[in-house]
């Protein structure tokens, strides 16, 4: 295995970001899932039109992608955002119906395919924690289904609060009991999971899946990478 990265010499702990990091769920799944609730129930939309209309109606209320967002539980935002859509579009639909569609599509997401071999080769070296943008219900099914095991799993509904918000990154490195400059967090979004850690005094890893450009207002994460897997060297000391 190829030597540690010496940014992540004094790390004692790593914290992992869920969906798009962890669990193979990103945006063509949420069209197709957008796709899904128009066919459940019946209208016709163009399903990226409805998908960018939602994240319109998140930014609107309290989005992840806001520097500091207030959490409210996901089944109730989704509701909301989904009236707000369906409003705009002169649609009648069931806006519950259609949240809890997307809260069973993301209780039944796979996980992707290196990342249950990573979690278990980081747990060797170190504590690992699933810190997660979700409500306890889902996240719980999706990881008991891909036979995911961490140390340590905190969601938006335990903390209180959503990334980039630093007090669930602040709550995670009480439940790992380590201090936030002994933590490297890795996720996929720039904001929730580059801003999050670095305001909150932990090293950021981009996992940076399919090349795209950082935003304005983000700091540079300490490393970015394309895959768990190109990361786990990195982390990993050497054998031997």
């Amino acid at each position: 295995m190829a030597r540690r990265s010496r940014i992540f010499a004094d790390v004692k702990a790593v914290a992992l970001d869920g969906y798009g990091t962890v669990i193979d769920f990103t945006e063509p799944d949420f069209i197709v899932t957008m796709a899904e609730v128009a066919a459940a129930q019946g209208f016709n939309v163009d399903a990226a039109d409805l998908w960018q209309r939602f994240l319109k109606a998140s930014y609107d209320m309290r989005a992840e992608h806001h520097h500091d967002p207030v959490y409210t539980r996901y089944d109730e935002a989704w509701a909301r955002q989904f009236e707000v859509c369906f409003a705009q579009l002169g649609i009648e639909a069931d806006a519950w119906k259609a949240a809890e569609h997307l809260r069973e599509r993301l209780a039944t997401a796979p996980a992707f395919e290196e990342a249950r071999g990573f979690v278990e080769e980081l747990r060797r070296h170190y504590p690992v924690a699933m810190v997660s943008n979700a409500d306890d219900d889902f996240l719980t099914r999706c990881l008991e289904r891909n036979k995911l095991e961490f140390d340590v799993i905190l969601t938006s509904e335990q903390a209180g609060a959503i990334k980039p918000n630093r007090e669930i990154f602040d709550k995670a490195a009480e439940r790992l009991q380590i201090p936030n400059a002994h933590i490297v967090y890795a996720g996929d979004n720039p904001i929730p999971d580059v801003l999050g850690p670095v305001r909150a005094g932990m090293k950021a890893v981009w996992v940076n899946r399919f090349g795209h450009r950082k935003p304005r207002g983000v700091p540079q994460p300490h490393l970015r990478v394309k895959s768990l897997t190109e990361l786990l060297p990195k982390l990993a000391p050497p054998v031997g």
